[in-house]
């Protein structure tokens, strides 16, 4: 595989970050993941401090609740299932316990909030307190985020503006991380603010402060040519394949991806330098691939009993697809192997 291009960084221009709920819900809520244990690490470092608003915080505990609410709904369902099964065979010890929706989300909800303040040192800022008047100004106006006819993104405009005086009043900017185009494009309007699409920009920007690009550059060029590097790409992928939530939104019938083995990998795109110290350097390197997919339908059409009736047949099929993948990776810089990998993709679309 040919060498990717390295993606454009500069250094941190302010080390005051915001993430938006979007971020935190791409990660699955799951803020002790490679990417945040990263970010962790510029903050113990000093080169980072982490800021949230209390309207954030409100929708993450709200869509939380909701996740563990559905979680549990589908656990007590297959626990009535299993525990009817376990009965009919005589193994009444071995039935399945429910899962109590609402003890759930509380406990999700303690133990983000607790990762957040405690391991992240995240300050607070209070965006409800901004005034009213100002954010619906730029609603009447037709500002960012309101360019839409109709658009009722509120919340998201309170969280700028809070954002914004809180930077005022601390003489400091601040970057506003969101995958969110009509956020970040508010956030473009105010000077002390900065937007960007990914965590990933944040570390690699950190990583770019912390050492000299050059050295990195020449480092990342001898990992990339060193022998060996293709096969362990690919097995870090490979490992990682059963995580990923497959999609299938293709014509057959109930379809559903019920494994994936990496086929090829066509290219490696660009990357970034996430983490950067004398003994090892995390990478995140864009992938374009393709996979293999089993899908398994129902073909209504195989056979009918003598009253006409539908009896559905499951069947199994592949599906060759591209896909462009993201994963992380740290590599001993003496010995440039792997000591660990993350595939940071979670969710892939099967047509």
């Amino acid at each position: 595989m040919s060498k990717p291009a390295r993606k454009p960084t500069e250094p941190l221009r302010t080390r005051h970050v915001f993430l938006d709920t979007e971020v935190y819900r791409r990660a699955g809520f799951n803020i002790s993941n490679t990417q945040f244990a990263l970010l962790g690490n510029e903050i113990d470092a000093g080169r980072v401090v982490l800021h949230f608003t209390d309207i954030t915080l409100a929708e993450i505990r709200r869509q939380l609740a909701e996740e563990a609410l559905a979680k549990a709904a589908d656990a007590k369902r297959l626990a009535h299932d299993f525990n009817r099964i376990s009965q009919i065979a005589g193994l009444s010890n071995e039935t399945v316990k429910e899962i109590d929706g609402p003890q759930l989300a509380d406990a999700l909800w303690k133990g983000f909030l607790d990762t957040l303040i405690t391991r992240l040192r995240g300050h607070s800022v209070l965006a409800l307190e901004t005034p009213a008047r100002i954010v619906f100004e730029r609603y009447f106006e037709g500002q960012a985020p309101f360019e839409q006819r109709g658009s009722k993104e509120f919340p998201d405009a309170f969280v700028v503006e809070g954002l914004t005086r809180y930077c005022a009043s601390n003489d400091i900017s601040m970057y506003v991380v969101s995958g969110d185009a009509a956020l970040r494009r508010a956030a473009e309007s105010h000077a002390p603010l900065i937007p960007l699409q990914t965590l990933d920009e944040v570390l690699a920007a950190a990583a770019t402060a912390a050492g000299d690009a050059g050295d990195i550059e020449a480092l990342v060029d001898e990992i990339f040519a060193s022998p060996g590097f293709d096969d362990q790409v690919s097995a870090a992928i490979e490992a990682d394949l059963d995580f990923v939530d497959f999609v299938y939104y293709g014509p057959l019938t109930d379809g559903s991806v019920v494994s994936a083995e990496l086929e090829e990998i066509v290219s490696l795109d660009e990357y970034d330098v996430a983490a950067f110290d004398t003994s090892k350097v995390g990478l995140i390197i864009q992938v374009n691939a393709i996979l293999d997919a089993k899908v398994r339908y129902l073909d209504k059409e195989e056979l009918r009993d003598k009253d006409d009736d539908i009896r559905p047949t499951e069947l199994e099929t592949s599906s060759r697809i591209h896909a462009r993948l993201k994963f992380y990776v740290s590599i001993d810089l003496r010995s440039l192997r792997f000591l660990e990998s993350e595939l940071l993709t979670r969710d892939i679309i099967v047509e």
